[in-house]
């Protein structure tokens, strides 16, 4: 009865809040300026509501803001309208849960949004306001999200609310979904496409609010005015900080899935050299940071699923980053960047993810992998025998592509015999080297070249980039293995063999399985 009687309510709030939304944008259009009666309607149900739907304060909070820019002067400061709105939007929220008080926020990066595109004018007035906003932000990801808060769904209304804050920027004749375009200026064509096709849910709405303000953020200090080193160093510690920080699923997987875009969506404010660099930032601290947050003892429960399919987005990022660096001829940090993949807990665990389905067969559970090109063809494989791995055709298509696209471009060929990919690097600068006739392997760069370039004594230097540390213990010793190196061969033989069952309760705190490639007599050198 119970379930009936808030069903019932759902749709008594969906239908006023269409009916409401269609009388406003018909009487905005002509040219109406008293809005104080959908005002009364709302400010009762926030009153009596001990949880106000998202939907009613969005509405609310619209009504005031358009009230306020059209009493406003032409010459006032827009900041302070974007201010207000976010003390509104905060003051209404302020009985919601943790998540929902972020989600709201989404007008207000908007705004900013809009006036940081306009140019440099109140730059450091925004950046000081963003500044605020991502604290707030982060004091609310403090708090424990409970998984019916992250996954509960938005009405159907949304759509008709984002017009309601678009009214100025957008005529009727917009079509479906564009609007969120508009609306969501900083996430990508993908995100989009989701929302219009399936819907959005708080959690994921929080999770866009969070990415779009890291990335505002970090579109500002690009007008700093420091050197490009300087911007790197404050950039990079800033990624990191708000990763930690925010400590939030929807945010990585967000800013995951905008990794694995052409570019970025900062073209109104960036130019296509700063995109780059901001976006070679990015990649690289989505390659180190530490997502043990994302376990249980951190407080945040998620299905398996949701960090199974997490750890494949990263997997392509991962794969992206590669390919990215080697477009841009930075050859330099390759090795660091696949160093880092080998380093990481999500590889192991999404194996351990895979090799604990029913039907895997023994054989099946020890890969041996050190690129994310041979953990893609290895998890294809098996979607390929059956075993339900991608959560969508568009991740196996993605994962095909990516294979595909390695073979072209840069003559790679999946095979089960090579060598070990940071093995060929270091080997390679003392002519001969020792090995087994036959080792698992996954991949062989045909462009000798090329492996000559990456090979160089000064690619060695890069791994100081992620801390390698000296180790001696568990190393195996290789000295009695020899062969004429002539190609740069790539095996993907980094993760531990022995890969046990998946256990979520510690499935990100648990540390990498995966072994550390550099030899002891590599890390020596590298230590000089």
């Amino acid at each position: 009865m119970d379930s009936i009687t808030q069903n019932d309510k759902s749709d008594v709030l969906q239908s006023m809040l269409k009916e409401s939304t269609d009388r406003f944008l018909t009487e905005y259009r002509k040219g109406a300026t008293d809005f104080s009666n959908f005002a009364t309607i709302c400010s009762r149900f926030l009153q009596n509501l001990p949880d106000p739907p998202l939907e009613i304060i969005w509405f609310y909070s619209a009504l005031a803001s358009h009230s306020a820019k059209l009493t406003a002067q032409k010459s006032s400061n827009h900041v302070f309208v974007a201010k207000d709105s976010f003390q509104l939007l905060v003051s209404c929220s302020c009985s919601c849960n943790a998540v929902k008080k972020i989600a709201v926020l989404a007008p207000v990066i908007y705004e900013l949004h809009s006036l940081v595109s306009e140019g440099k004018r109140w730059t450091n007035e925004i950046d000081s306001f963003l500044e605020v906003i991502v604290s707030y932000i982060s004091i609310c990801s403090g708090a424990n999200f409970d998984e019916n808060e992250e996954f509960g769904a938005l009405s159907s209304c949304l759509v008709d609310l984002v017009r309601v804050w678009l009214v100025e920027n957008v005529g009727e004749s917009c079509k479906f979904g564009e609007e969120l375009r508009v609306f969501f200026p900083l996430v990508s064509d993908g995100i989009i496409k989701r929302i219009v096709s399936e819907g959005c849910g708080i959690g994921y709405l929080a999770g866009i609010v969070m990415t779009e303000a890291f990335l505002l953020r970090s579109c500002l200090k690009f007008r700093l005015g420091i050197s490009w080193t300087e911007l790197e160093k404050e950039l990079r510690g800033w990624a990191v900080e708000m990763i930690t920080a925010f400590r939030n699923y929807y945010f990585v997987d967000a800013l995951l899935k905008m990794l694995l875009e052409p570019t970025l969506s900062v073209s109104t404010i960036l130019n296509s050299e700063d995109e780059v660099f901001l976006r070679n930032i990015l990649y690289d601290t989505a390659m180190t940071v530490d997502y043990s947050f994302l376990g249980p003892q951190k407080g945040i429960h998620l299905p398996d699923l949701c960090l199974k399919n997490l750890a494949i987005t990263w997997l392509f990022v991962a794969d992206n980053a590669i390919q990215f660096l080697r477009d841009n001829g930075n050859q330099s940090k390759v090795l660091s960047c696949l160093i880092a993949f080998s380093a990481s807990c999500l590889p192991s665990q999404l194996i351990k993810w895979v090799t604990c389905q029913p039907g895997i067969e023994s054989e099946t559970s020890k890969p041996k992998v050190s690129t994310p090109l041979a953990l893609i063809n290895w998890l294809l494989t098996l979607e390929d025998q059956g075993v339900r791995v991608f959560d969508s055709d568009t991740s196996k298509m993605y994962a095909k592509t990516a294979i595909g696209k390695s073979k072209i471009e840069h003559g790679l060929s999946i095979r089960p015999e090579g060598k070990n990919l940071i093995e060929s690097h270091f080997s390679h600068c003392s002519n001969e080297v020792k090995t087994d006739d036959k080792v698992d392997g996954d991949l062989e760069m045909l462009d000798s070249e090329g492996a000559m370039l990456l090979a160089a004594p000064r690619l060695l230097k890069a791994v100081e980039t992620y801390g390698t540390r000296k180790r001696k213990d568990g190393r195996k010793d290789e000295e009695d293995k020899q062969v004429k190196f002539v190609k740069c061969n790539i095996n993907d033989n980094l993760v531990a063999e022995k890969v046990s069952p998946l256990e979520y309760d510690d499935a990100l705190n648990s540390g990498s399985e995966v072994d550390n490639p550099v030899s002891d007599e590599a890390t020596e050198y590298m230590e000089q």
